[in-house]
């Protein structure tokens, strides 16, 4: 789901509702193949970038609150949830670990 808070309109709005479902999938995708290790959203999007092709740039110019947003669009399906687990993050903040509902 994408959140037209900049008011997009047109083909504009249309490639932003696109790449966020596409993001959702593949943030889903990563749950459904890295379960066991548990997820963030800092691990999630740090694997994207990793993962990522020399000649791409995609994920290295996505921010952290896009997968977040993906999380919680997840959840909001019944498809994740958080767990107990804490983890320290990328900020120095514990986060929880997140896994397949």
């Amino acid at each position: 789901m994408f959140y037209n808070t900049n008011k997009e309109k047109g083909t504009t709005l249309n490639k932003s509702r696109k790449k966020a479902k596409t993001q959702d999938e593949l943030v889903l995708e990563y749950f459904k193949n890295y379960d066991n290790l548990g997820a963030t959203p800092e691990r999630v999007l740090r694997h994207f970038k990793i993962m990522e092709t020399l000649s791409e740039s995609k994920w290295h110019n996505t921010p952290i609150t896009s997968i977040r947003r993906s999380f919680s669009n997840l959840k909001n399906k019944g498809l994740i949830k958080k767990t107990e687990v804490l983890i320290e993050g990328d900020f120095g903040k514990n986060i929880h670990i997140w896994k397949l509902a």
